[in-house]
């Protein structure tokens, strides 16, 4: 008896580590994407035919958001299959996370020149981090974003490749979302969201 009883643990603990995940495909709104704006009328946020179209129509901010359903207290990994309509100086494109409203959040934004970590506290920027890049191409581009968060370093890939690492930053939220300034226009794909 004793036997049966720790094999039933050994297997209940493996089941317990295995990697969980959760693919969002667009096919309807399941986690209740909703939508934030800084100004009148300067965005729309539509899921259609299996992809979340996000659009800013100025330079103002336009994002939208979900809870995602991780533990951020534990490692997690979150993949994004995007297109960018273009880079360029004006427009700019990110992934905004640990969001707990349209005023405090942290996100990893870019252009075609910049890749930026910021942190919003009340509508304010505290803090930020940026590095140079430059992309092969620059309108219609096609990337996967890879968020991964592990024992307080974030870390931001585009494409399977190192962009940006961010050490020491706690998580609070589990909101997640895209945003676009500047009349660009984002397609998410799909969004995974992968508890390790």
């Amino acid at each position: 008896m004793k036997k049966i009883i720790t094999v039933a643990l050994i297997i209940i603990s493996f089941i317990n580590i295995k990697a969980q995940s959760l693919k969002e495909t667009f096919d309807s709104n399941s986690l209740e994407w909703t939508e934030c704006s800084f100004g009148d009328n300067v965005g729309t946020a539509i899921i259609d035919r299996g992809v979340m179209t996000v659009k800013s129509k100025d330079v103002s901010f336009f994002e939208t958001h979900c809870y995602a359903p991780l533990d951020i207290d534990r490692p997690f990994k979150i993949i994004s299959r995007v297109t960018i309509d273009k880079l360029g100086s004006g427009q700019a494109v990110g992934f905004v996370f640990n969001y707990r409203d349209g005023g405090n959040f942290y996100c990893f934004s870019f252009n075609d020149e910049m890749v930026n970590f910021i942190r919003y506290v009340d509508n304010k920027v505290v803090g930020g981090i940026s590095q140079s890049v430059r992309w092969d191409k620059k309108k219609k581009t096609e990337q996967e974003w890879t968020l991964t968060s592990e024992n307080e370093i974030l870390s931001f890939n585009v494409n399977g490749v190192p962009i940006l690492k961010v050490k020491y930053m706690p998580l609070e939220y589990s909101g997640v979302g895209f945003y676009v300034s500047g009349k660009q226009k984002l397609v998410v794909d799909d969004v995974e969201f992968i508890q390790l």
